[in-house]
């Protein structure tokens, strides 16, 4: 016995009303259901629709769906979490540590040689890209929102794109800064010592690169997934 075209809809009404709200994850969860309901059919063909389908809705336990959709989730953001440490460490290794090496050795000269100008001139750098950073994650997520919009759909992957571009993984320039200050100057008038300008010289260099695999590879990244997502569900 095979589901009716009215009760796969139904099983879309019940992952909705239980929280399911990206339509790739309800399409998932609609075939999961409707092959087990068909399973159980062949086993006991008298069970009703609704008592199949809550048989089935209690194998997934006390938090019903939310904890697949909560492990979707954390597995995304683990893939992409991943996917930005890997390409940072390219960095250090062949060709592009080269390109890592001259920039460190570059920056570090720059700031020993212009003193406290350098530092002011860097941290302006610094918080200017940051401010940019946040500016282009707001309209990253207005983006999306307005595909949703248009689509009348949600997928997984732009909540999970949304939560990273609300937060970036981009150090707050100004709480760094007051750090490496604090410890590697005797006293606020004072430039930083040769180790303090290490020190942050590699703070700028990870915030450069950082904000290098963000917007040159996990943003388009992420517009290829979602593009990629919603073609799979055009017609669905």
């Amino acid at each position: 016995m095979k589901l009716s075209q009215e009760q796969i809809e139904q099983l879309f009404d019940f992952t909705r009303k239980h929280y399911v709200e990206h339509y790739d994850v309800q399409v998932e969860l609609v075939d999961h259901l409707a092959n087990a309901i068909e399973e159980q059919w062949k086993e006991n063909p008298t069970i009703s629709f609704e008592d199949a389908l809550q048989t089935e809705f209690k194998k997934f336990g006390i938090f019903g769906f939310t904890g697949m959709v909560e492990q979707k989730q954390t597995e995304l953001h683990k893939h992409y979490n991943k996917m930005l440490v890997n390409e940072a460490l390219k960095f250090l290794s062949i060709p592009k540590a080269i390109v890592t090496v001259i920039l460190y050795l570059t920056l570090f000269f720059l700031l020993k040689n212009t003193g406290k100008l350098g530092e002011t001139i860097s941290l302006t750098i610094l918080s200017l890209s940051f401010i940019y950073f946040m500016i282009d994650g707001f309209r990253f997520m207005l983006k999306i929102k307005k595909q949703q919009k248009i689509q009348g759909r949600n997928w997984l992957i732009q909540s999970v794109a949304q939560s990273v571009f609300s937060l970036p993984v981009i150090y707050l320039t100004g709480f760094g800064f007051s750090i490496i200050s604090n410890f590697f100057r005797e006293d606020r008038n004072s430039e930083l010592s040769v180790l303090g300008l290490n020190v942050f010289t590699v703070f700028i260099l990870i915030h450069v690169l950082t904000f290098y695999v963000f917007s040159a590879v996990i943003k388009p990244r992420f517009l290829q997934s979602i593009k990629e997502t919603s073609d799979r569900f055009q017609f669905a």
